[in-house]
C-alpha cells in the first residue's frame, strides 16, 4: 500500500472480494437485487480504503476491520431496502385480506388461554395429586408407573386420581370451564 496505493488497494479487493460479497449477500438475500449486492459491495470497499487512509498508523486484523465494515454497510443498505421490499403490507391495504393465514388468531389465544387455566387448576390441586394428573392425563402412564414417581403405592394412587379428578371437575367448573370449553 505504501509503495503503490493502486497496486495495494487491487490486492486487497482481489483476497477479500468473495468475502465481503457474502457478507453483502447474506444481510440483502431477502430484500435487495443481485445490483444492491454489487452497490454494496462497492461502498464497502470504498469506506475500507477510507479507514485505511485515515489509519496509517492503527494495527488490527485486517479481515476484522474489513468484515466489520461489510456488516455495518450491509446493515445500513438493509434498512434502506426493506422498506421497498413487497415482503410487508399495511393492515390498510386491500390486499391485507388476502393474506390469510391457516392460524386463526383468536382460537390460538383461546385455546392458551383455556390451557393456561387448565393448568393454573391442576397446580391448585397441591401434591401429589397434580403431579398424579399430569402424569396420567399427559404422559398416559398407569397408577403403577405413576406410584414409584410419588412414593405411594398403587391403591394410594387410584384413590387419589379419583378424588383429584373430582376436585378439579369442580376447580374448572369455578372458572368457567365445562366440557365443551368456557363458559
Amino acid at each position: 500500500m505504501e509503495q503503490s496505493p493502486e497496486a495495494g488497494r487491487r490486492a486487497l479487493f482481489d483476497e477479500y472480494c468473495g468475502y465481503v460479497y457474502a457478507i453483502c449477500a447474506n444481510k440483502l438475500r431477502n430484500c435487495g437485487t443481485s445490483e444492491d449486492v454489487d452497490e454494496c459491495l462497492s461502498d464497502t470497499f470504498a469506506a475500507v480504503f477510507r479507514y485505511l487512509d485515515s489509519a496509517s498508523g492503527k494495527d488490527g486484523d485486517l479481515k476484522g476491520i474489513i468484515g466489520t465494515i461489510a456488516k455495518r454497510t450491509a446493515i445500513d443498505y438493509f434498512r434502506r431496502l426493506a422498506p421497498k421490499s413487497d415482503r410487508t403490507v399495511s393492515i390498510d391495504s386491500e390486499n391485507f385480506r388476502e393474506l390469510s393465514s391457516e392460524i386463526r388468531v383468536e382460537e390460538a389465544a383461546e385455546r392458551s388461554a383455556l390451557r393456561e387455566t387448565v393448568l393454573d387448576c391442576i397446580k391448585r390441586l397441591g401434591e401429589p395429586d397434580s403431579s398424579i394428573i399430569v402424569y396420567f392425563y399427559y404422559y398416559g402412564k398407569k397408577t403403577k408407573q405413576i406410584a414409584p414417581l410419588v412414593e405411594l403405592t398403587d391403591s394410594a394412587v387410584q384413590k387419589r386420581l379419583s378424588r383429584a379428578r373430582k376436585k378439579l371437575e369442580e376447580l374448572l367448573r369455578e372458572a368457567g370451564i365445562t366440557g365443551e370449553g368456557y363458559v
